[in-house]
């Protein structure tokens, strides 16, 4: 095939404008997987947070009532469905936190110690103390590390939390740690001193549960619906907003991919046009010779396609150590601004092989035109032109 031979000593000939094409490729390629690897990353780490940490399915009240009631009905109501894993009931609500001179704003959850582990994982994310001391010490409490230190609080200092005209003295037992916004304002209590602090008697606010397949969270929960009155809720509904918002992402980055292929392709295509403005002579005798024009475009196709997997596989390495140096630095976010709290770059093996399927893409459809071009010359066009 001596296409293929005529190409590859073009491009030998003119290595500084090969160069020059497959370093804008690279860069784009580059580009791309590091994006690709910032939006994975930020994904995960999104549902790290808003689906393995969390429920998968939440019973609440019924539309007229303020508490579930029967909520030990409820959780072994839960506890026959296939795949549920945990089960926890808990009793969630806002109080004010006060130890000396500084007072916060908190969330308490009243829980069974046991069960809320199972469902939270919780003693993952302790760093001080024993989770399960709540079910053997009514008086006590976890709280984030973050709240902690606002506080000024210590293993075994005791603080007031209060709710509306109730207030309670509470020791802490322990420290948890997420790295997320709830550091800041969430506390754990035994769900008999919430009881107290509420004051509605044995209820709680809702029964949550953990599915091992968290996709039939929705059937699970129309089915549900259709049982009792309780408003039952799928992890989907609870974090609608942050999956609109990934959704939303996945087009803002389908845009930014078009337009990096777009410049990508101009810079090619400007390249390749160059190469054929220097070598009208030599296009003319080469059809002069016999070369078809089928030939000819062959011949400045390949010559754009040989040189795609090299700047894919630069870009690859470009890519991946790029995104070493990033995550070196180990930055954080805030966590009330951006989901998550700290920055996350995933190096997929598929992210790779879009990189090679991108590059060949772009050497192809940019190479298309010049070759096109240079098809269509007259060959004695071509020789007298110099």
């Amino acid at each position: 095939m001596y296409e293929f031979t005529v190409a590859k000593s073009h491009i030998l000939r003119n290595p500084k404008l090969a160069l020059f094409t497959v370093a804008a490729v690279t860069l784009a390629v580059a580009v791309i997987v590091v994006f690709m690897g910032m939006l994975g990353g930020f994904e995960e780490e999104i549902i790290s947070s808003t689906v393995e940490n969390n429920p998968h399915v939440y019973v609440q009240p019924k539309p007229d009532e303020k508490y579930v009631y029967l909520y030990r009905t409820v959780s072994s109501y839960l506890s026959d469905y296939p795949g549920v894993e945990a089960i926890s009931a808990r009793l969630i609500g806002k109080a004010g936190a006060r130890h000396k001179d500084e007072v916060r704003g908190v969330e308490f959850i009243g829980v069974d110690p046991v069960d809320e582990d199972r469902l939270m994982k919780v003693r993952e994310d302790v760093v001080a103390g024993d989770f399960f001391d709540l079910e053997r010490r009514k008086l006590s409490v976890f709280i984030g590390t973050k709240l902690a230190k606002e506080l000024e609080l210590k293993l075994e200092d005791d603080f007031i939390l209060a709710r509306g005209n109730k207030s309670v003295r509470l020791k802490v037992a322990g420290l948890f740690e997420t790295g997320s916004a709830v550091d800041k304002s969430r506390i754990y209590i035994p769900l008999s001193t919430a009881q107290d602090l509420v004051g509605e008697g044995d209820v709680v606010s809702e029964v949550d549960a953990k599915i091992v397949d968290i996709y039939r969270a929705p059937y699970m929960v129309a089915d549900l619906k259709t049982k009792f009155r309780y408003e039952s809720k799928s992890w989907q509904d609870m974090n609608a907003d942050i999956l609109q918002l990934i959704q939303t992402q996945s087009i803002f980055s389908m845009i930014f991919y078009i337009l990096i292929f777009i410049i990508a392709g101009f810079g090619i295509a400007n390249t390749m046009i160059m190469i054929i403005s220097r070598r009208t002579k030599e296009i003319g005798i080469l059809m002069a010779m016999g070369a078809t024009r089928n030939s000819i475009l062959k011949i400045f196709m390949m010559e754009s396609l040989i040189l795609a997997p090299p700047a894919a596989t630069l870009g690859i390495i470009l890519a991946f150590l790029t995104a070493r140096l990033i995550m070196s630095y180990g930055i954080e976010l805030p966590s009330e601004i951006y989901v998550v709290s700290r920055m996350n770059i995933v190096m997929n093996p598929e992210y790779f092989l879009y990189a090679v399927v991108f590059a060949l893409m772009v050497n192809f459809v940019a190479g298309i035109y010049p070759a096109w071009k240079a098809s269509r010359m007259d060959p004695v066009e071509a020789i007298g032109s110099i």
